[in-house]
């Protein structure tokens, strides 16, 4: 059976299964079913999940992180995608120093666009600082001419950083119960329901029983393929409801 891989869902994904979940779980009698407990404790945590939500997309800060986040992962491309071009330029000399620099920015991964918010920041002030400091980078900058778009990756990361520090700040000064911790108990709420969903359409005589494990599962396969396709295309259009409001890497796929 598809099991929904919640390591890999945004929060904003996570958030609609749940919504999806309970609403093939209401188009039937739960009372009937005896699923009323279990329903209603994934409906109260999938409420409080929605409210915190909405009220993190509300924040200026974080549109700001996007746009940030954007501008930083464009500068990013720009220099990769140039040095990949002149990596095949005629002259052996830019060749050289482009392939230089393309070869000291794979080191650090070959799609750090991707990573999360902190761990990217980390990354390209890593990769930037090499090429101010080594001898043959610094160099290479200097024959390649990318140094305006340097700067200007260079600017964009620090902006961002700033920016994402006093988001930090923001939520320390209002604390709250986090997505993160709500996410975790809408998992085993979920669990919970689903657990007992499939008892009964092993143990009992109810066709919809059935029916109803058989939905759920149909849609976290739907789900799963949605996001794979996502994250295969590499898109950077990050949200930040999945890298600020929740760095979210437990493995919760078993159910």
């Amino acid at each position: 059976m598809e099991i929904p891989v919640f390591s890999r869902y945004r929060n904003s994904e996570f958030l609609q299964y749940m919504k999806d979940v309970l609403e093939l779980v209401n188009a039937n009698d739960v009372d009937v079913l005896q699923l009323t407990t279990q329903r209603d404790t994934l409906a109260i945590l999938t409420n409080q999940m929605d409210n915190l939500f909405q009220q993190e997309q509300s924040s200026g800060i974080t549109q700001e992180l996007i746009d940030l986040d954007a501008r930083r992962d464009k500068a990013f491309m720009g220099i990769k995608a140039s040095l990949e071009a002149l990596g095949y330029h005629y002259d052996a000399t830019l060749q050289a120093a482009a392939r230089s620099l393309l070869f000291n920015l794979n080191n650090y991964g070959t799609n750090i666009p991707r990573l999360n918010y902190q761990a990217e920041t980390a990354v390209i002030d890593s990769m930037l600082s090499d090429w101010e400091t080594e001898t043959n980078l610094v160099a290479a900058v200097t024959t390649t001419r990318l140094t305006d778009w340097i700067a200007e990756l260079k600017t964009a990361n620090e902006v961002f950083n700033n920016r994402y520090l006093a988001r930090i700040s923001e939520e320390a000064a209002t604390p709250a119960t986090s997505f993160t911790a709500i996410r975790e108990n809408g998992t085993n709420a979920y669990k919970v329901l689903v657990a007992h969903v499939e008892a009964h359409a092993t143990l009992g005589s109810n066709a919809i029983h059935q029916e109803l494990v058989n939905e759920i599962y149909t849609l976290a396969k739907q789900y799963n393929q949605t996001v794979n396709q996502r994250l295969n295309t590499g898109s950077t259009d990050e949200v930040v409801d999945d890298q600020v409001a929740s760095e979210d890497t437990t493995d919760t796929s078993d159910l």
